[in-house]
């Protein structure tokens, strides 16, 4: 298959005419997808529901891409990850709307199929630099994001757990989340990224 940057046709523009042309889209940007929900949730079968969210709602939505390159699609695609991946922070789950609209099933995934987006994403070289990042957390934030996002409870939950606000709970799992994404994309991405 020729790569995205040797590519002139825009798949997606081919997809609002022929829906058939959207298997091409989805086989041309489907990996990437998955390793980059794969990279920042760290959970081989979020990153597997948010990647079909994500496709799902390209292809409901894909009237409404206006582009003419690889690189615009590719950008259009890449805001709508960004989105899902924003709203699977903020809710703790993935949402799922855009799969149910159009009727699709999602299987289960066997095990090797987890242990294959583990290996895509190259999960096994970021879990120990993850552990050394959280265990470098002050305990506030590191607990906060333990409870929240690996014991996967609610807010409300977690407040009432550690004895304050919601707010203050949301606070400290942001700083916790920042701060790992940070110490993840490595000491010269740090230079000039604001916490």
């Amino acid at each position: 298959m020729r790569s995205f940057s040797q590519r002139t046709q825009c798949l997606l523009a081919r997809a609002q005419r022929d829906p058939a042309a959207f298997e091409a889209f989805y086989f041309e940007y489907g990996r990437r997808v998955l390793q980059f929900f794969a990279r920042r949730v760290i959970d081989p079968e979020a990153a597997f529901d948010l990647t079909s969210e994500t496709f799902a709602k390209a292809l409901e939505h894909r009237d409404q891409f206006r582009g003419k390159t690889a690189e615009e699609e590719q950008g259009w695609l890449f805001a709508i990850a960004r989105s899902e991946l924003s709203r699977f922070w903020r809710r703790g789950s993935v949402e799922k709307s855009a799969i149910a609209k159009l009727g699709i099933e999602l299987p289960d995934l066997s095990d090797a199929e987890i242990e294959r987006i583990e290996q895509l994403a190259g999960l096994s070289e970021v879990t120990p630099r993850l552990e050394a990042a959280m265990r470098s957390l002050p305990s506030d934030q590191r607990d906060a994001v333990q409870r929240r996002v690996v014991d996967d409870i609610t807010y409300a939950d977690l407040a009432a757990s550690l004895g304050v606000s919601e707010d203050v709970a949301r606070a400290r799992v942001s700083r916790g989340l920042r701060a790992l994404a940070r110490e993840l994309r490595g000491p010269d991405a740090k230079v000039g990224t604001t916490a």
